[in-house]
């Protein structure tokens, strides 16, 4: 009895399981199109190019514009985007013309577009940019963290790097210096230490803005073999 109970709750697990799972992106004949999680067509291959799902919806491409669909495979935010990122927090970014801004699950902006540049949301934050400035932004579309830096870069482990003056340095996500602007270039912080250039040699910091340790000389070569290839391709 015990061993048929147990049974039939993984079989009802599965079901729910499978029942639950999102729909599945195929190509065919370079198109785009999506089948359910029994294997049986959904959407038709007829999109140029869609994305996989997230929070219930997929971006979908046809020629330049982008629209949403939900897992029923009804087109439910029509194609009138010239850009488009996944949702986020029921919050997805989309680009008219070349303004950013974002909408709801429903397709109603809940920020309008007014940014030369935007980014998805991390933690309550989105990365913007207007009139070449970066700053971030709340889920209602405040500044939070003012537009004021020449770069910036996401958030990640609670800590931003922020350009001004042709240098970097380090905000908190209450928009606090926490390092100083003085590197050439800085990247995200992992666990705790983060990749920054005096302009001579990379080194690795903490969040106090003291050294932990020099680039190991593989990774500078790496890094300088990926920009060599980069510069290959683009000639």
């Amino acid at each position: 009895m015990k061993k048929i109970l147990t049974f039939s709750i993984l079989l009802i697990c599965f079901s729910v399981s499978a029942f639950a799972q999102s729909p599945v992106r195929f190509y065919e004949n370079a198109k785009a199109g999506y089948k359910d999680a029994n294997g049986q067509v959904l959407v038709e291959a007829k999109y140029d190019a869609g994305s996989e799902f997230r929070e219930g919806y997929a971006i979908v491409i046809t020629g330049s514009m982008r629209g949403f669909i939900d897992e029923k495979g009804e087109l439910a935010i029509p194609m009138q985007y010239d850009d488009a990122s996944q949702f986020f927090d029921g919050m997805a970014r989309v680009a008219v013309g070349v303004k950013n801004g974002y909408i709801d699950y429903a397709g109603e902006w809940l920020i309008q577009p007014i940014y030369d540049f935007g980014d998805d949301y991390i933690d309550g934050l989105a990365r913007v940019s207007k009139n070449s400035k970066f700053g971030f932004i709340n889920r209602i579309g405040e500044a939070a963290i003012k537009l004021q830096y020449d770069d910036a870069r996401n958030f990640f482990d609670g800590v931003a790097a922020v350009k001004q003056n042709d240098k970097w340095g380090f905000i908190d996500a209450k928009g606090n210096m926490i390092i100083p602007m003085q590197y050439a270039d800085a990247l995200f912080f992992h666990e705790g230490i983060a990749r920054v250039t005096d302009g001579k040699k990379n080194f690795y910091i903490d969040k106090s803005g003291q050294w932990v340790k020099d680039e190991e000389r593989h990774e500078e070569e790496f890094e300088m073999k990926e920009r060599k290839q980069g510069e290959d391709k683009n000639e």
